[in-house]
């Protein structure tokens, strides 16, 4: 990873023009100019100077930040945010040492929260905390109501194939870690979608792909746990597919790391149904999107495509939805109010059901509609959608 003097140039390209603050979700909600990059770039340069150090506080600002990058898009100069952030961090803690970068710490909260899910479903409290909800606004209330969008597992029908194709193409799946410990629902629809294919799915023990460890700055670890999942995919392999927008991202930034060939094979599951002919059984239904800040998949133009599905195109559909992982405990009230926003946007649609192919992005999206207390659409992603309401045609 590059250090914070490797983008010196970089750096004093910015003109402190201060575009960056009329798309920065932060910003928008704080109207703190510490969040803006064009300050935080004023700060870096005076550590490259001498003039400051890299000490905790600055290091807060960096983190003030939901890694969407919208001021990237937006700067006349092109200044990649998220990248030299990333760098800055890793940066501070190659000299200041933190438990948090610790995987097993962060393996050891995953295997906490899967089976206190397990507990939560097996006693029935999503059921009394909805109840509840109704009766207090309590702050805790909305937390724990979040954990409901997790408990509750939505039916994927199988999709039958009249004729079992031969398994031609191998596709090595990489489910991620929201679906190995915390809802399966996403893994469920790819495997009954793939049994129409000829693609065979293999399935290793793969690690987290670690997007947490890297945002954060922990490079030792997340170079651990790269070098980790390349040892597990076999050469052979025709595709490197997940469901996960987020996943695929960090997958593909594995060579900037670690030496690897993948790149070239990794693809989301739904660039594999483009070419399918996918419709709605029984009814229309009218949905919407949000497309998450790591997609590169083009998945709006595939729903678009499908038939008897009534795609409404809500405002700021591209937009961050202010979760992203630990930026929504460290910073909850931001995260919230954006989420909320993004909420209002989406009932503005009157769609029923909201699409979207990033998991952290669901729970943003359900944060939304819990902070207004509205009845929400259903949220969900594409490829559930596809699996529970579509007939899939290869």
């Amino acid at each position: 990873m590059k250090n914070l003097d490797d983008f010196e140039e970089e750096i004093y390209k910015c003109s402190r023009c201060g575009l960056c603050q009329t798309v920065c979700p932060v910003y928008k909600v704080t109207l703190n100019e510490c969040s803006v990059s064009r300050t935080k770039f004023n700060m870096l340069n005076g550590i490259i100077k001498g003039d400051l150090s890299l000490n905790k506080r600055i290091l807060e600002y960096m983190d003030m930040c939901l890694g969407c990058n919208a001021c990237k898009e937006f700067c006349p100069s092109n200044i990649d945010a998220r990248e030299i952030f990333t760098a800055v961090k890793a940066q501070y803690y190659k000299q200041h040492h933190t438990v948090f970068s610790s995987y097993f710490l962060f393996k050891t909260i995953l295997l906490s929260a899967k089976y206190g899910l397990l507990l939560y479903r097996f006693l029935k409290f999503d059921k009394i905390t909805e109840f509840l909800s109704g009766k207090t606004k309590s702050k805790l209330l909305k937390r724990i109501l979040l954990a409901n969008t997790l408990a509750r597992k939505n039916a994927t029908e199988k999709i039958k194939a009249e004729i079992q194709k031969e398994k031609t193409k191998k596709a090595v799946y990489f489910k991620g870690c929201f679906n190995k410990y915390l809802n399966n629902d996403s893994e469920t629809a790819v495997k009954n979608i793939f049994l129409n294919t000829d693609i065979e799915l293999i399935e290793p023990d793969f690690e987290c792909c670690g997007i947490s460890h890297l945002s954060s700055g922990y490079e030792k670890e997340f170079v651990k746990l790269a070098k980790h999942n390349l040892k597990l995919i076999p050469k052979d392999c025709d595709y490197i597919i997940t469901d996960c927008a987020s996943c695929a991202y960090v997958l593909k930034s594995y060579d900037k790391y670690v030496s690897s060939n993948i790149k070239d094979r990794i693809v989301s599951v739904l660039d594999l149904l483009k070419n399918a002919k996918i419709t709605v059984k029984d009814r229309p239904l009218t949905i919407t999107a949000h497309k998450p800040c790591h997609d590169e998949s083009g998945f709006i133009e595939l729903i678009k495509k499908i038939k008897n599905a009534i795609y409404i195109e809500a405002e700021n559909f591209d937009k961050c939805c202010g979760f992203s992982g630990k930026f929504a405990i460290a910073h909850s009230d931001i995260s919230r109010e954006i989420s909320k926003r993004k909420a209002q946007d989406f009932l503005k649609t009157g769609a029923g059901i909201i699409l979207t192919n990033c998991p952290a992005c669901k729970l943003g999206i359900n944060q939304g509609f819990i902070e207004l207390g509205n009845k929400k659409p259903q949220v969900l992603n594409v490829i559930e959608f596809i699996a529970k309401y579509c007939t899939v045609e290869f």
